[in-house]
């Protein structure tokens, strides 16, 4: 999830759960809540965008595959808003179909000041018809490049795989936290990179959690460029 915000003066409650939804053959539909904490109104925004990622970069378009309902919303203090994800098209065909749900809370004029304005961005995955099939398929390199070293992840994949608790194991065994918490997503048939300190070695094992497993998965032992 990614979150950001705009002005000051007057702290926002614009709170949005969960994290991330996914729709499958058996569940077209699923419900996003946002909450208000504070103690004045927020009103809210809703859209729905496709999510590919090229160069290794994320692209966003909109889309009528998903519909929110509703799209737009007043939430008074102390309470909650549920707002229904529906998927209208058919399950895709053997590739999962990424989007992102945006969520901005819009600004209001009041008498005690601009509030922050807050944006959520919410990962939404679409499963294909054969679901039982869906998985990430990792190919990581380590690439030189004029702004310094970056680890680069390809996804071979039909499914996605969301990043996490990126660690250096050298020869030695001695492990190196590069990159703590979420660092990224790798969609199917996407590769994505991110910088690594310098300092940190090529040889060596690198490993993360990918989608959230308990256990690490080994992403690629360093041995530069391939």
């Amino acid at each position: 999830m990614a979150m950001s915000f705009a002005c000051v003066s007057r702290a926002s409650g614009l709170q949005v759960a969960p994290i991330g939804l996914r729709l499958t053959g058996d569940t077209p539909a699923q419900a996003l809540w946002l909450t208000n904490t504070g103690a004045d109104p927020i009103h809210a925004q809703v859209r729905v965008f496709r999510w590919t990622q090229h160069d290794g970069k994320d692209l966003y378009e909109p889309s009528g595959d998903l519909v929110v309902s509703p799209p737009m919303t007043t939430i008074a203090a102390g309470s909650r808003q549920m707002v229904r994800v529906i998927r209208q098209a058919a399950p895709p065909d053997g590739v999962e179909a990424s989007y992102r749900v945006i969520v901005d809370e819009l600004p209001i004029d009041t008498p005690k000041g601009l509030a922050f304005v807050l944006r959520y961005s919410i990962p939404v995955f679409v499963a294909p018809k054969d679901d039982a099939s869906v998985r990430a398929t990792l190919d990581a390199t380590w690439n030189d490049t004029p702004e310094g070293p970056r680890l680069r992840v390809r996804n071979e994949g039909n499914g996605h795989a969301q990043i996490a608790n990126l660690v250096h194991v050298d020869s030695q065994g001695h492990r190196t936290v590069v990159l703590p918490g979420l660092v990224g997503y790798a969609l199917p048939d996407s590769a994505m990179s991110w910088a690594v300190p310098p300092h940190v070695p090529r040889e060596g094992t690198w490993k993360a959690r990918v989608n959230g497993e308990t256990t690490e998965s080994t992403l690629v032992a360093g041995k530069g460029d391939r």
